[in-house]
């Protein structure tokens, strides 16, 4: 269970069970334990990776107001720290100060100012498990051999797209991609093969 941190944190960005891919203007993360995907803007990500344990919010508004050269209100960074929080990317769980607790988007956005830097966010998708992923039905992932009409398909691969093969067996003679069983079966005549 994660401790949960008070007032002025100083927060530590979470690294193990994660696949990081740097963007110019994003950064995408994938949770391994969690089957998430984060995608974090210019914003979120400077937060992100300046989450090193040692700097507190206060520290990391000065140093994007370091390194973008325009005003940045704490407020920004425990705004994208309790979106970070949220999604599970911090080492602890923070909890916001007081003052902070009730920060909305709208009333964060007010605070920060919608000049003053690019608003912060971390988009989340929740990954689907390999079962609900799965597409095509069982029966259409095997190949069909031999067939002259769309009556010998599967019914459930009638609108499946599949490879289509104009020949006896499966794989050979280069496929034309994404047809239907039926289609291929109806288009080429005499012997198809659809996998």
């Amino acid at each position: 269970m994660k401790s949960e941190m008070e007032n002025n944190p100083a927060p530590l960005a979470r690294t193990e069970e994660l696949v990081v891919q740097e963007l110019p203007d994003e950064v995408l993360v994938y949770d391994l334990r969690q089957h998430k995907a984060h995608c974090l803007n210019r914003t979120a990500a400077f937060v992100w990776n300046r989450c090193d344990g040692h700097s507190t919010p206060d520290e990391i508004a000065k140093l994007m107001e370091n390194e973008w050269h325009s005003p940045v209100s704490v407020d920004a960074v425990w705004f994208t720290l309790n979106k970070l929080s949220k999604a599970d990317l911090l080492q602890e769980k923070i909890t916001l100060p007081q003052a902070k607790a009730g920060i909305s988007r709208r009333s964060a956005m007010r605070r920060i100012g919608v000049g003053a830097l690019m608003i912060p966010v971390v988009m989340t998708i929740v990954s689907p498990t390999a079962m609900a992923g799965a597409s095509v039905p069982p029966a259409c992932t095997s190949c069909v051999k031999k067939i002259t009409s769309a009556s010998q398909c599967p019914t459930e691969c009638l609108t499946v797209c599949g490879q289509c093969f104009n020949n006896s067996g499966c794989g050979g003679g280069g496929g034309l991609v994404c047809q239907p069983c039926g289609a291929c079966a109806n288009g080429t005549g005499g012997t198809t093969t659809v996998s």
